[in-house]
């Protein structure tokens, strides 16, 4: 489908155009679908369209470190998107660390050191593009470490009678969704949400997206992504978190919280300390 046919129409179109050429980049992969009304919907969305579009390819290895990204004439000419639109879509990931853009060498891509690897997009990019490395998994789960079991000792000492409704929401729908499903993925990272928002510590409080999307898909993975997916439901580690925090137990909450982040750490082989059937901290 090319440009210049889909413009007349008045009506929601999947976009897909193709680069043929690229100087030297005529290996790359085809242009984005980018899926938006090209009359009703805003500019905002055919930006973020566009984003999503090349963080992937960055993420992928598509375009890899040090590489230019297309130029944002090429890509007016094959897209019919708006310069605009583009700039803006660059921009974005200029923010967060992943291109830098020179007068003359253009905008590249920059290691991988630079990026904001908490970043929510960066994030999702980096598990719906295929499985992480391992590096940044357990990064992820170390970073998680240091923050959540201080975090619920907190919660512990602090924590309102709105902040307990938050866990007892989060672990109902826990306990009654199937792991499989998204819905059971958003209420274990409602639960993670609400020892931040429990620890009523504005900069942890500002952490929340980032450290919520790093449980969502890292949990995802574990229990549904994988090759051999795990399959036992943690919610009954999760509740004695609470109990401990509802109790105002801050060492207990953050002996446990440790405990179930240390459990959920994947190795190499995808195994835990559960699988393992080592000893646990619990009592």
């Amino acid at each position: 489908m090319t440009v210049a046919s889909v413009r007349p129409a008045r009506r929601p179109i999947d976009l897909q155009v193709q680069i043929h050429t690229y100087g030297n980049m005529s290996d790359k992969t085809s242009f984005p679908a980018v899926s938006y009304d090209t009359d009703a919907r805003p500019e905002k969305r055919k930006n973020e369209s566009i984003a999503d579009w090349l963080g992937r390819q960055i993420v992928s290895g598509t375009y890899a470190c040090g590489e230019a990204i297309p130029k944002e004439m090429d890509f007016l000419a094959e897209t019919g998107i708006s310069r605009g639109a583009y700039r803006e879509a660059v921009r974005r990931l200029v923010g967060k660390g992943m291109l830098v853009t020179r007068t003359r060498s253009g905008t590249r891509v920059t290691p991988r050191e630079k990026w904001s690897l908490l970043d929510p997009d960066v994030v999702r990019w980096s598990f719906e593009t295929g499985k992480p490395p391992d590096w940044y998994i357990r990064a992820l789960y170390e970073m998680r470490a240091m923050i959540e079991p201080p975090a619920a000792a907190f919660a512990a000492e602090r924590r309102t009678e709105e902040d307990l409704q938050l866990f007892r929401d989060a672990l109902h729908a826990m306990r009654y969704c199937d792991m499989t499903e998204d819905s059971w993925h958003a209420a274990d990272a409602s639960f993670h949400r609400a020892i931040l928002v429990g620890s009523h510590n504005p900069v942890l409080h500002s952490l929340e997206a980032g450290i919520c999307a790093a449980v969502a898909h890292t949990t995802a993975f574990r229990y549904r992504d994988m090759s051999n997916p795990h399959t036992r439901n943690p919610v009954d580690e999760h509740a004695a978190v609470f109990e401990r925090i509802e109790a105002r137990d801050p060492v207990g909450a953050r002996r446990l919280m440790t405990e179930l982040v240390d459990t959920a750490l994947l190795d190499s082989r995808g195994t835990t300390v559960f699988d393992l059937g080592l000893p646990t901290l619990k009592g």
